[in-house]
């Protein structure tokens, strides 16, 4: 009678996943981690802001906690699998990746909490959770938590930086150091499936992670050298690069990159939005262009440089990208005829002077080609209110939000890719059942699609649609005070990484002397381009971060750990 016991006793001393291993992965990434937070105080000091500011906001000390929490977690985790020699299969890879994302999460929202900025340890969480994961989410402003304004050097910085390092990938940052672990990178490669794609680049999984660093660092210089040019201090600079090359969001101003009031910064935004969300795969058979050019040497010679049409051709032979070209320009020219035609009366910006007059066709345009930007490529920037434009335009937007950015970018969403087979194999049936006969392969532009592809991406939209409805009734369940379209949107931007959701108006607010609308749920929950989720409870908090983890792995690998199945021989 007691053998199922002593044989469930004994799988726990033996489990069949090498958890030693996984615990040195998990220390090792922790104690650097950790390190990290040295930075944001010194440079807090270095810019003249003092250890302590004038709230009574210790950098240094909330900064200095949390990283003694995080290192001495990381050395223990270490000196437990420290020993560990066995290999690094597939699972493991995965619990890792899942574990990593979870507990740097975690991690990450302690300097939030200890430096007095947010209410509760889960208002920190969530700010970093929506940081790393590139959604740009906030609860900054709302329930007790300070105003981004407002904000101390070394955590405004924190949150920029969360976004940088989650735009590439944590765990591709950190192949960097696997070799000295022991560890088969390609195992936490294949795990970290959201990040980058492994299609265009080098097969070799280091050269591949070195060339995608390469040129992630390549076009934050461009951005924050761009940004720094056209009017911004230096520091805000910086700060939207990384913001903007991790398609994340996080802003230093309460009226985000609107409040600069400056359209040159603004098509900057746009252009380095538009760039964050392509493949960088691309960029990189760009960049073997120009070394194929210096042939061994630093700087190529002229006449070996490749042509315009050679680099135009790179970008317009892939289907994923022009489908990514012709979306963002129909969308933002429909979406700005909508708000020419339907646009009312003036309306002014949340937080700063700008008045945007729907009346103007330039005006229009400029918003909407912003906006379609900033959504399309799932970054949250805003220079407008969402919830004052026409209900067709939101639903525009909202559309938007589902398909995101291209897959091999820092974008989130379903990713184009798959919406492009999805459309695809919606024709392939139609065309098979006016000829049931055929016997008509399933292709793209002459490319035969494999089964096993096909049936990975409907499996996946079929987990995403599961988690959106079942998010959403699950925050409508905590939160009974807030509408439909208001837990809907929150589960959709959290899900697809987008930051912005949008609010049910009162019908008639939007007048001269309420121009922005009043929100219609009884939690005046405003989780727009200037609204905050900091209302929402600590555990619909919670719900919103494990979605986002979820948008950001692709479900899959933080979902899998849950699955018994996945801890058996």
């Amino acid at each position: 009678m007691f053998s199922p016991i002593k044989t469930q006793f004994l799988r726990l001393l033996d489990p069949a996943l090498n958890l030693y291993m996984v615990a040195k992965v998990l220390g090792a990434f922790l104690t650097l981690f950790s390190f990290l937070m040295v930075v944001p105080p010194i440079i807090q000091l270095l810019m003249g802001e003092g250890v302590v500011g004038p709230r009574d906001d210790n950098a240094f000390l909330g900064f200095g906690i949390s990283a003694a929490i995080g290192g001495i977690t990381g050395a223990l985790l270490f000196r437990i699998g420290k020993n560990s020699k066995a290999e690094f299969f597939r699972r493991e890879g995965l619990l890792a990746v899942a574990l990593v994302w979870f507990l740097s999460g975690f991690l990450g929202g302690l300097p939030f909490y200890f430096t007095g900025v947010v209410e509760t340890v889960w208002d920190g969480v969530f700010e970093s959770i929506s940081g790393m994961t590139t959604t740009g989410s906030s609860i900054m402003g709302a329930g007790g938590n300070w105003l981004i304004g407002d904000l101390p050097v070394a955590i405004t910085l924190w949150r920029s930086l969360l976004h940088w390092l989650g735009g590439l990938g944590i765990v591709v940052m950190f192949l960097v150091f696997l070799p000295a672990l022991g560890i088969t990178e390609k195992k936490l490669f294949q795990a970290e499936v959201a990040g980058v794609s492994k299609e265009g680049v080098k097969p070799r999984i280091r050269e591949s992670a070195s060339a995608l660093i390469r040129i992630y660092l390549y076009i934050t210089i461009f951005l924050a050298m761009g940004y720094w040019i056209l009017g911004m201090g230096i520091f805000d600079a910086i700060c939207h690069s990384f913001a903007t090359i991790a398609t994340g969001g996080f802003s230093t101003k309460n009226g985000s990159l609107g409040e600069f009031q400056n359209h040159w910064i603004e098509l900057l935004a746009i252009f380095g939005m538009f760039l964050a969300a392509a493949n960088f795969g691309l960029y990189h058979r760009v960049e073997s262009l120009f070394k194929k050019a210096a042939k061994g040497g630093i700087i190529p010679k002229w006449a070996d440089m490749p042509r315009p049409k050679d680099i135009w051709a790179i970008f317009w032979g892939n289907p994923e990208w022009r489908l990514y070209f012709f979306l963002t320009i129909g969308a933002s020219l429909l979406i700005g005829f909508v708000l020419l035609i339907q646009g009312g009366v003036p309306v002014p910006s949340a937080g700063f002077d700008r008045v945007h007059d729907y009346s103007s066709l330039g005006e229009s345009l400029r918003d909407s080609a912003f906006q379609t930007a900033s959504l399309v490529s799932s970054t949250g920037f805003a220079n407008s209110n969402l919830l004052a434009w026409p209900i067709l335009a939101q639903f525009l937007i909202a559309v938007l939000m589902f398909g995101g950015g291209c897959s091999g970018s820092t974008g989130g969403g379903l990713k184009l890719a798959r919406v492009l087979v999805l459309f695809n194999y919606v024709g392939f049936v139609l065309r098979r059942f006016i000829r049931p006969r055929s016997v008509e392969p399933m292709q793209i532009k002459g490319q035969k699609v494999d089964t096993g592809m096909l049936e990975a991406i409907f499996a996946l939209f079929i987990l995403w649609v599961l988690v959106l409805v079942f998010g959403t009734v699950a925050l409508l369940i905590l939160e009974p005070q807030v509408d439909l379209m208001t837990g809907f949107t929150s589960v959709l931007t959290c899900l697809s990484n987008m930051g912005p959701g949008l609010t049910q108006l009162i019908p008639g607010s939007l007048d001269a002397a309420n121009p922005l609308g009043t929100p219609a749920n009884a939690l005046a929950m405003d989780c727009s381009s200037y609204g905050s989720f900091g209302l929402y409870s600590s555990s619909t908090k919670s719900l919103l971060s494990f979605i986002m983890i979820l948008g950001r792995l692709e479900i899959y690998t933080p979902l899998i750990v849950f699955f018994p199945s996945f801890w058996k021989d």
